[in-house]
């Protein structure tokens, strides 16, 4: 598939990809929650340019207390910091925690508030387009993938999730930037300006950074991944915690699966979204037809969002591949050409299967009659 990646990504049929291309990378995944919350406080407090952190849910708890503390100190530095958040998602975090980012000369900067009062001035949207985007720049590093600012994914005790980290190296660091700063024009009507591309990596590898936000008409993310399933020939491995994929994806993984490729889907068993978990379920039968094979991760709750493609392409970010975060949701992901990065991801995969049960066909056509009219009646409601 290595030949065909690049092509899939810049020159496509149809509608191009806009930017967010670039070879020269290094990719390092990241599944222990302290390691990737210690890893991305580190960056912040070794930043002297700039420090931009995005998130759906940021937390003023025992790991989101000392991020804003961190960032803080990076703007008294004289660091530019800013902090974009998502209101729904952040419901807790208010004007007294973001002061000291506040004081110290950062900016902060709320996405779509929920209140019509909190709107004045500035663009409004619907209540369902929300920030689902997790970015951290920290000058020539950067981090991103599925976990919040929260103790529910890292920190004292027990993670309640299973997630993922993606830090950047290389001139994508800026690619990921540029999502950053269309985050934060679509929150506040202001633009940031970018920072230059940091030097490439002679061992790099060549990565796409892609944004989606449908409102905006940003569909560069779905585009691609949906290309590359098309070059997809032997194996398409899905982890993600809501599974009710668009039309698109259910087709392409059934096509796939028919012409005798590995199709396998793991999802969350036990969610924090049970209705989700229940819709998602309304699709089995017609993927387990098709031959794709289905897995419910038992514990901790899954979280991580990725896919990969041949053994040769990783995909990992926020988006979840799902109806709802296509239609409503800025969402942000991680393309990489490289068989290193991909086997890391499957390993990943793999060692997540030991916590799952498999949902054969047989045991899917035994469901209750209440089973199946909860499923449809929840899989209507999630087509929102």
């Amino acid at each position: 598939m290595s030949a065909d990646l690049l092509p899939a990504l810049y020159t496509p049929s149809g509608p191009p990809v806009v930017g967010g291309t670039s070879a020269g990378n290094r990719l390092t995944l990241i599944t222990d929650g302290n390691e990737a919350f210690r890893l991305a406080y580190e960056a912040i407090r070794q930043a002297r340019t700039r420090v931009w952190l995005e998130s759906y849910i940021v937390e003023p708890d025992e790991v989101g207390r000392p991020a804003i503390a961190a960032l803080a100190e990076a703007a008294r530095r004289g660091c530019d910091v800013v902090l974009l958040f998502d209101r729904w998602g952040s419901p807790r975090l208010g004007r007294r925690h973001a002061a000291p980012i506040l004081e110290a000369g950062g900016r902060v900067a709320t996405f779509n508030p929920v209140l019509p009062w909190q709107k004045l001035g500035r663009k409004v949207a619907g209540i369902l387009h929300r920030d689902h985007r997790k970015i951290l720049i920290a000058d020539d590093v950067g981090f991103c993938g599925g976990r919040n600012i929260s103790v529910d994914y890292g920190g004292a005790g027990p993670a309640r999730f299973f997630d993922e980290t993606v830090r950047l190296e290389g001139p994508c660091v800026r690619d990921l930037a540029h999502v950053f700063s269309d985050s934060f024009y679509d929150a506040t009507g202001t633009s940031l300006a970018l920072p230059p591309p940091p030097r490439p990596f002679p061992d790099g590898v060549p990565v796409a950074v892609l944004g989606l936000n449908a409102r905006q008409q940003e569909l560069d993310l779905k585009r691609a991944i949906h290309r590359l399933l098309q070059h997809t020939r032997r194996s398409c491995y899905v982890m993600t915690p809501y599974f009710i994929p668009p039309r698109w994806f259910m087709d392409t993984l059934c096509e796939l699966a028919r012409r005798g490729a590995d199709v396998r889907v793991l999802t969350a068993g036990h969610s924090d979204v049970p209705a989700a978990r229940t819709a998602g379920r309304h699709l089995y039968g017609r993927l387990l037809r098709a031959g794709v094979r289905i897995f419910e991760h038992r514990h901790p709750i899954l979280h991580a969002k990725h896919l990969t493609l041949d053994d040769t392409v990783g995909i990992a970010g926020s988006y979840n591949v799902d109806r709802y975060g296509e239609k409503h949701n800025l969402e942000v992901g991680v393309i990489a050409l490289d068989p290193v990065f991909t086997a890391r991801l499957n390993r990943t995969f793999f060692e997540r299967l030991q916590h799952a049960e498999e949902i054969t066909r047989s045991a899917w056509q035994r469901r209750t009659l209440a089973a199946r009219a909860a499923q449809w009646s929840l899989f209507q409601l999630s087509r929102i």
